[in-house]
């Protein structure tokens, strides 16, 4: 699929869904929350490679949009169920450009009054994906099991576990992965929150490079021809290890206007073959 037919089709998934999704407010007499995010995205290895002959940086143009409501159960349940769309834009290889719109249920159980009651997040995603890499559009799938904690009034910590599958048109595409996350933050001022986080992720993973890899074809369980990245490439997918720390910040400017910025360091390994990415971040957060 084309990036324009996935458009169309991630865009016709959104609006069934924000015909399912925005009547409930008005049915459960709770308000409707909407926020979005401009920004953008920066890979140092956005080819997932292992050698420097192959590996290519690139920058994206990010957007995200999410509309819904939340509401309250007794004492000590929250509910909540969202539209969420994002896309992002390459600026040199336009075939990395995506376009996606899903549905974001959960719950919250907390245990205790008080606002460091320990609390427990369950969450659904599903969603549909368009992308500009033929065979790189599919559905996917991501719940989430999290226990929030507020150690201190100004700070806190979470673990996640995150699994997620991707049922993509495409063999090469179609992937599974399991993720743990632990992740704190701190209120250096009102106005000013310091956050840092790291994960564990094993699963499929998916690297471009110029054949012949012997070293990578004995590893890959999929792999196929790709012009992704301009000149012929092969993209290959195996299983492999991925830590990752992240450190950030986010600064309130007004009311209803979030400044974030991130950055972010990758390490993935499978045996003896290994790349790193780093990623930096941008954002405006809008909340209306």
């Amino acid at each position: 699929m084309d990036l324009c037919a996935g458009r169309n089709l991630a865009k016709l998934s959104f609006l069934m869904l924000l015909a399912a999704v925005l009547p409930l407010p008005s049915m459960l007499g709770a308000a409707l929350e909407v926020s979005a995010e401009l920004g953008g995205r920066y890979e140092s290895n956005a080819s997932n490679s292992n050698l420097a002959s192959d590996r290519l940086a690139d920058g994206f143009f990010t957007a995200h949009l999410q509309a819904g409501t939340s509401g309250v159960w007794g004492r000590d349940w929250r509910w909540h169920a969202h539209l969420s769309g994002e896309g992002e834009q390459a600026f040199r290889f336009t075939g990395l450009s995506q376009i996606e719109g899903g549905v974001r249920l959960g719950v919250e159980r907390k245990f205790g009054l008080g606002w460091n009651a320990p609390r427990l997040q369950i969450d659904f995603y599903t969603a549909y994906r368009g992308s500009g890499q033929d065979g790189a559009s599919g559905a996917r799938l991501s719940p989430s099991l999290g226990f929030v904690w507020q150690l201190v009034e100004r700070g806190g910590l979470s673990i996640r576990y995150l699994p997620q599958w991707f049922f993509a048109e495409g063999a090469v595409f179609y992937s599974g992965s399991q993720e743990g996350r632990i992740a704190g933050w701190f209120d250096l001022f009102p106005k000013t929150r310091l956050f840092a986080d790291y994960s564990i992720r094993y699963g499929d993973v998916v690297s471009y490079a110029t054949p012949p890899r012997p070293d990578l074809a004995a590893i890959a369980e999929v792999k196929e021809p790709t012009d992704v990245f301009g000149a012929e490439r092969m993209v290959y997918r195996f299983d492999a290890w991925t830590n990752g720390v992240r450190a950030g910040f986010e600064q309130e400017l007004t009311s209803w206007l979030k400044l974030r910025m991130a950055y972010r360091f990758e390490f993935t390994n499978r045996g003896s073959l290994n790349y790193a990415n780093q990623i930096g971040e941008i954002g405006l957060r809008f909340k209306f």
